[in-house]
């Protein structure tokens, strides 16, 4: 479990878990953004203020053009407590950039979150971080790309960031957990929201083993603007941020964009130049990123001395990225086609594929019709 969980029992300075709670309430207020927010603290100078201040004063700022200041005025019907306990009931924890605990990778960015909300654990400080990003609508090739990255990152004992998406995302974090590695996933909606709803799998297991983070609050539908907002953390979290498969003008660029603003390195895997999907990358390339031609030579780049133990080597070799995928979602019980198809990335073409090698290595068995289960 993510070394973090017990974040708030050990934030005891004087007066901080107080100041705590103001944040929690300004950072929870439905449709008030970072800029807006931006905006009161210059005004009031804390949260606390904020959340205590006068109809007056409200109105001050609602002649000078604030005409979102309503929102705010409205919050002030809910305590901080009683907000407080509705996101812990819903086992969502929060931090403010004030706390001891705080991402330290963010700390620094001039527009970090004033706030986090998140599910699980944070990323830990003393572990290098890899986002991993690229197009939903990827291919096989960009898919098995992701795989191999995320999978050798966690085993070199780095954890993975990414934004739990359909294509490149998902397939980066599965493979990550699948190697027993932390990855984390920041969303464009609440902590609380499955979106995409059929990755609701993959978010229980991120909450389980990594963490669900996002500066949006609990019950935020995922709207288009929230995503490239998001992806200054996704960048921010990251020591490392690696682009597979992108067109141009793509969210994963703005990712890029936004990294290469906050000193982070850029790295992508390039394609063939009429490849639609390749261009994004291709383009990053031509403008300074590193460019990856295996998997096996990033990581040895990102974590230098790691080397794979023989015998994982000898699993490298026996199993290409689908298949390692699909055997380690089975256990001891049998799990059917249609459950694997929601636990993994794959379609049901792959799977199918996968897991007619994997039997015809002995790996696993079909206990009856559709239904697997591991032999080894």
């Amino acid at each position: 479990m993510p070394g973090n969980h017990c974040t708030e029992n050990r934030y005891k300075k004087k007066g901080a878990v107080s100041i705590e709670k103001y944040w929690e309430w300004l950072c929870s207020i439905p449709g008030l953004y970072r800029m807006q927010q931006e905006i009161l603290l210059r005004f009031f100078e804390n949260p606390k203020a904020i959340c205590q201040a006068s109809r007056q004063e409200f109105d001050y700022l609602k002649e000078k053009g604030c005409g979102w200041i309503d929102k705010v005025y409205r919050a002030q019907e809910e305590q901080p407590e009683k907000i407080m306990h509705r996101n812990r009931a819903k086992g969502i924890q929060f931090i403010s950039h004030e706390h001891t605990m705080y991402p330290k990778r963010l700390q620094n960015l001039a527009d970090r979150p004033y706030g986090l909300f998140y599910r699980g654990g944070l990323p830990e400080e003393d572990r290098k971080s890899v986002a991993v990003v690229g197009a939903r609508m990827c291919t096989r090739r960009g898919k098995e790309w992701a795989e191999q990255i995320a999978a050798g990152v966690a085993q070199a004992g780095g954890q993975v960031i990414s934004g739990a998406a359909y294509g490149i995302d998902g397939a980066a974090q599965w493979a990550s957990l699948s190697q027993g590695g932390m990855s984390f996933g920041v969303l464009g909606c609440g902590a609380d929201r499955y979106y995409p709803a059929s990755h609701s799998t993959l978010l229980e297991r991120l909450a389980q083993e990594g963490g669900v983070l996002s500066e949006f609050p609990p019950g935020t539908a995922p709207l288009r603007p929230h995503f490239p907002m998001r992806n200054r953390i996704i960048s921010g979290l990251a020591d490392v941020v690696v682009v597979i498969e992108a067109r141009q003008k793509s969210g994963s660029l703005i990712t890029a964009e936004f990294a290469a603003e906050q000193g982070r390195s850029v790295m992508a895997v390039p394609g063939r130049p009429e490849d639609e999907l390749s261009r994004g990358c291709n383009e990053l390339i031509s403008q300074g990123a590193g460019i990856i031609l295996s998997a096996e030579a990033f990581v040895s780049s990102v974590f230098p001395g790691y080397t794979p133990s023989k015998k994982q080597q000898a699993e490298d070799l026996a199993l290409v990225p689908a298949e390692k995928l699909v055997y380690s979602s089975l256990g001891l019980h049998s799990k059917s086609l249609w459950e694997l198809e929601e636990s993994t990335v794959l379609t049901l073409a792959e799977l199918s594929e996968s897991l007619l090698s994997l039997e015809m290595k002995g790996l696993i068995s079909e206990t009856e019709r559709n239904c697997y289960v591991r032999r080894k």
